[in-house]
């Protein structure tokens, strides 16, 4: 066993290629493929952590049942056998074992066939992309955003222009992310060498995949292309889709606010981003573009990054229609609403309007769970803030799941300052051309309450609207006399980094 310990220590350290691992090995090292030792599961495979000398590795074991391709299988070897790059996981070896083992049935002895097919690759202890897939106003801040998209482009350059290989099922889940967020390309089940073009045994992700290969199962390097400018338009703006330029450049400036991260350089890294994503998804794989015409035009985009500081204020006169925060500011976009057995529970939005307008906003849930809004729908006033309590009613069990993204949206657009509340129906937020309505998504968390914390949460009421202009520091009332008052701040510091995929709980920042 030491030997083959030592083996699978030299692929790790590259000194050699992987090759075929023998079963014991994999056994001893995850635990006889413990549960404890578990981090993913998926339709077709479980995924567990091996441990060799204190250096993890990923044991990826395909489920022994009637849907297991041999021809998959090998394919998929084929193809990790060919690649060496820092964008795509490194693969340490695979392991084809088959037995047959006598089994009596009615008195009778059969003989089973029991097949074991691993793979082995390192282990990436960030998980996947698709945890952290989320719109411009949080989550990875545009440097780490702009930085896996470069990574995944440069492993697709490789595997199109140098190993002739069409991956097939490029999609968020299938890019890893280390522990500093460099973009690894992974599971290269339904990879194909170049030369074939067609197939009639189709297994595809829809959202991901190119229309010439979902209707009539034609594929090429163009299809991968397609996926990819389904990713990079999800990482810019959190969502599929075909953007509105002008809105996501809104939400990435709203984001910044007055801080120095909002450079010309990284608006037009964004707009040539959205460019590129929108060109790689034409329905027309022929005016596609090539991955090697993507990092040309990203190379040249950060090559003139030099000569944007003597260009600044051009630029930014041209970007100045959409670069004023124009929206309604919200916080916080994670609830966090701590839980507990028959009691009602609360917690406050704040709604912040900057600018010179009113704004309208409508909240809305879609949550089965009874929650209270007070109020859903009301007008804020310009330069002022104003207090929403979303309350949780007693429930007499926990939620089955702590967090819940998409379960309130926030509708808010500019209106005329003659209406009232009265006023605010569903018609004044319909998109109409020159007219702005953004929505927010809000996240919520449940968390038991702990018993000696004093959530004081259900003291706090609407508040009326307060004129920023004139809020000074001396009417913040002190400590000491909030707690007369009774009402308690909540702790804004809370860690939620818990929530998200079992692999790995870290969750790294620029």
């Amino acid at each position: 066993m030491e030997e083959e310990h030592h083996l699978l220590g030299h692929i790790l350290d590259r000194s050699m290629k992987p090759t075929d691992l023998p079963l014991s090995l994999l056994r001893n090292i995850t635990g006889n493929f413990s549960e404890e030792q578990k981090i993913g599961e998926g339709g077709f495979a479980m995924v567990y952590k091996g441990v060799i000398r204190n250096r993890k590795v990923a044991v990826k074991r395909i489920r022994n049942n009637k849907t297991f391709d041999e021809t998959l299988f090998r394919q998929e070897v084929n193809s990790l056998m060919k690649v060496n790059h820092q964008n795509i996981v490194q693969f340490l070896g695979f392991c084809s074992n088959t037995e047959h083992k006598a089994m009596e049935y009615k008195g009778e002895y059969i003989y089973a066939e029991d097949r074991e097919r691993i793979l082995c690759f390192e282990y990436v202890n960030n998980g996947s992309l698709e945890k952290y897939i989320t719109d411009e106003l949080r989550g990875l801040e545009w440097n780490t955003r702009y930085n896996i998209i470069k990574g995944i482009c440069d492993g697709l350059e490789y595997l199109h222009m140098k190993k002739h290989i069409i991956h097939m099922d490029l999609k968020p889940a299938n890019i890893l992310l280390d522990s500093h967020m460099v973009a690894k390309i992974t599971d290269f089940g339904l990879a194909r060498m170049d030369e074939r073009s067609h197939t009639t045994n189709r297994i595809l992700t829809l959202g991901y995949c190119a229309p010439e290969y979902l209707l009539g199962g034609k594929m090429s390097v163009k299809s991968d292309v397609y996926s990819l400018g389904v990713i990079i338009i999800e990482l810019v703006m959190g969502c599929k889709g075909i953007p509105d330029i002008n809105n996501v450049l809104r939400r990435w400036r709203h984001r910044w606010g007055k801080s120095a991260k909002g450079t010309p350089f990284r608006y037009q890294q964004i707009a040539k981003l959205i460019e590129i994503g929108v060109r790689c998804q034409e329905n027309d794989p022929y005016k596609r573009p090539f991955i090697s015409e993507i990092i040309r035009d990203i190379n040249e985009m950060e090559s003139k990054d030099k000569q944007i500081s003597n260009a600044n204020e051009c630029i930014v006169k041209q970007l100045s229609p959409y670069l004023e925060d124009d929206m309604l500011g919200i916080e916080p976009l994670e609830l966090f609403i701590p839980f507990e057995i028959n009691k009602q529970l609360s917690c406050t939005l704040e709604l912040t309007n900057e600018t010179n307008a009113y704004i309208a906003f409508n909240i809305q849930t879609t949550s089965p769970l009874p929650y209270n809004i007070q109020p859903n729908r009301d007008i804020v006033a310009p330069r002022s803030m104003y207090s929403v309590k979303i309350t949780l009613q007693p429930m007499d069990k926990a939620p089955q799941y702590k967090q819940h993204t998409g379960d309130f949206v926030v509708r808010s657009t500019k209106v005329n300052g003659s209406l009232t509340p009265e006023d605010i129906t569903e018609d004044v937020f319909n998109i109409e051309e020159g007219k702005m309505v953004d929505e927010v998504n809000l996240t919520v968390i449940h968390e038991p309450r702990e018993p000696h914390v004093d959530y004081s949460l259900q003291s706090l009421t609407i508040s009326d609207t307060v004129n920023l202009n004139s809020l000074e520091t001396s009417d913040v009332p002190a400590e000491s006399e909030c707690k007369q008052q009774g009402v308690v701040s909540p702790d804004c510091s809370t860690d939620y980094s818990s929530c998200g995929d079992s692999e790995s709980q870290s969750n790294h920042e620029d």
